[in-house]
């Protein structure tokens, strides 16, 4: 894996010292139930067909519920050429306020 691990509580702070794009990898519909602050919904369904626009040139941190999703979103974009960092701990060690 050549990419980075950091706490999910870490996550805004990190973005944007990084100027990242903070990726929701759970389905729609949970992310309409709420998530963190900033973040884009790329279901992992969409990841893995390859469905994926955004741009090579920005870093992407990629969180789920529980963090075993985003490990296999992480590894899927770290093969096509993305720069990724992977959220351990998941929404569910989220301690911040979620956004609807």
């Amino acid at each position: 894996m050549a990419f980075e691990h950091i706490n999910i509580r870490q996550i805004v702070t990190v973005a944007l010292s990084k100027d990242a794009i903070i990726i929701d990898v759970r389905k729609m519909e949970s992310f309409r139930q709420g998530h963190i602050p900033m973040a884009i919904n790329l279901p992992m369904t969409k990841i893995e067909a390859g469905q994926i626009t955004l741009p090579k040139t920005r870093i992407l941190i990629v969180y789920c519920d529980s963090g075993n999703t985003s490990i296999q979103a992480a590894r899927i974009l770290d093969e096509m050429g993305y720069r990724v960092i992977n959220c351990v701990g998941g929404l569910k060690n989220y301690n911040g306020s979620l956004t609807k």
